[in-house]
């Protein structure tokens, strides 16, 4: 009889329940920051924007954050010229074909503003799940 509380000796402990938002699709975030002034079509920039990461990343757009600061001081390659400087990160669908659809985007949406194509530079982050947090947690638990 006091065999059967050494035969648990063995077992492995068995792993925490995991958190809802293990499941969840996660959390594309778009931060954008230009030196020119986007006026009153900020609010359908976003917008567009956010639809854009969206359906190229094939995540709901409940889940995507889009961030835009414009009239900011900026410089690139030596001049204060119409530009633009981002950050994409995303849990998963970080791919050479969506980082181009969304470079493409963002340029179709800057240029009307004089910011061109060759002034635009987007950094794009695959993040692991447990460094992108949530309502409390993070996306791994």
């Amino acid at each position: 009889s006091s065999s059967s509380s050494s035969s648990n000796d063995n077992t492995a402990p068995s792993p925490p329940p995991r958190h809802p938002h293990c499941d969840l699709p996660g959390d594309p975030s778009l931060i954008l920051t230009t030196n020119v002034d986007l006026g009153d079509d900020k609010g359908d920039i976003l917008k567009g924007l956010s639809a854009l990461v969206a359906k190229v990343t094939g995540k709901p757009e409940t889940y995507v954050a889009v961030c835009i600061t414009d009239n900011a001081s900026m410089v690139f390659g030596g001049t204060d010229a119409p530009l633009a400087l981002g950050c994409l990160y995303s849990l998963g669908a970080i791919t050479m074909e969506n980082n181009g659809k969304i470079q493409a985007g963002v340029t179709d949406a800057l240029e009307k503003y004089g910011v061109e194509g060759n002034r635009i530079y987007i950094n794009f982050f695959d993040m692991p799940r447990e460094c992108v947090g949530w309502n409390r947690a993070t996306f791994a638990g």
